[in-house]
């Protein structure tokens, strides 16, 4: 099936990508958002775009294409004096990207888009617009925005990708956010064509402790999987993306090593049957166990009947080997990689 991961552009996202097998890398286009920190300026933002570009060199080429945005990152942070986007389109010119639009950005931030095009930085013809709950709910309210974008656009650009991004939908109306994605997407397709339509979102929050507390086991319906079949029961043409094991809110927060352990508590998610299963340790500094919890909880997931067993995937045969006390322990910064390899691989391969 068609499906596009929405990641954070960093270490573990890309791994887990990596570590995708050969076929599945082949049909996957995700999509990436340049990660944000609290301390970025110029100098570290073009450093990490930099970095960005390299992980791509080394381990991203065979991709079909991917998107890439810079949704999080301020705007008020220049790279030679220019938007910070006009640095990423420039420096990822020779990988097959769509890159990204919206009406929520600034004027110059969607210009430098269309002279990326004109001054051949782009290899493909297609580009992305990007919509947030927030515009969805009248068309009629933004129409006339998305008009004089898309005249901005139509003159370089052959193809259009339109992207509903529900961000965090847990707890919220699924019947009424449904309707209002298929009555935008209609109202929108009947004055523009769209060769993809992408709904996505997330049922994580950027704090797991408003999902559960400590030493403690969710099981929670997955909000953009039900957004996602009502409006793909009206409009079979959707494709599903989501946010993987991540928050679509998350964010590099400085936060000294020790301290760290102190508030961290591991975490491992996992989804089956339109279903995210959440299991939550203590926090780490402090606790018998320490990292050594991802051991445990490993344990527990590979004891239940919806574990897809460890040769499914990279992500799962890391799950079994830490259940079984093998390698190296675990940590917050390395379990990402496999949640999120598992999670891609079942929802290009096994979901319904």
């Amino acid at each position: 099936m068609s499906y596009v991961p929405f990641l954070k552009y960093k270490v573990n996202e890309v791994s887990a990508l990596k570590a995708l097998n050969p076929v599945d890398k082949q049909r996957i286009t995700p999509f990436f958002d340049l990660a944000r920190k609290d301390t970025l300026d110029s100098a570290s933002l073009q450093k990490a775009i930099d970095t960005a570009y390299r992980k791509y060199e080394i381990n991203l080429k065979n991709l079909p294409y991917f998107y890439i945005d810079n949704f999080d990152i301020n705007d008020s942070i220049l790279i030679n004096g220019d938007d910070n986007y006009s640095y990423v389109l420039e420096k990822f010119s020779d990988a097959k990207i769509v890159p990204v639009v919206g009406i929520d950005r600034s004027e110059r931030r969607n210009d430098v888009v269309v002279e990326a095009k004109v001054n051949d930085m782009l290899l493909l013809d297609t580009v992305a617009l990007r919509v947030s709950y927030e515009d969805i709910i009248s068309y009629t309210l933004i129409e006339d925005e998305i008009t004089e974008l898309f005249d901005s656009l139509n003159e370089h650009f052959d193809d259009y990708h339109l992207i509903i991004d529900n961000r965090i939908c847990h707890n919220i109306d699924i019947d009424v956010r449904s309707a209002q994605i298929i009555k935008f997407i209609n109202d929108i397709c009947d004055d523009f064509d769209f060769d993809k339509v992408i709904v996505t979102g997330s049922s994580i929050p950027a704090s797991i402790r408003d999902l559960l507390e400590p030493n403690s086991d969710i099981t929670i319906d997955r909000s953009e999987v039900k957004i996602f079949n009502k409006v793909s029961h009206a409009l079979p043409f959707v494709v599903i993306g989501d946010y993987t094991a991540v928050s679509p809110n998350y964010s590099d927060v400085q936060i000294r090593g020790e301290l760290m352990r102190r508030v961290t508590a591991p975490k491992m998610m996992y989804s089956f049957d339109h279903k995210l299963n959440i299991k939550r340790g203590g926090a780490i500094e402090g606790h018998p166990r320490g990292n050594k919890q991802y051991n445990d909880l490993s344990v527990v997931l590979t004891g239940e009947a919806f574990f897809r067993g460890s040769v499914y995937s990279f992500g799962d045969k890391y799950i079994n080997e830490k259940a079984n006390d093998i390698g190296k322990d675990a940590s917050p910064s390395t379990i990402p990689k496999a949640l999120i390899n598992a999670h891609m691989t079942y929802m290009l391969n096994d979901f319904t």
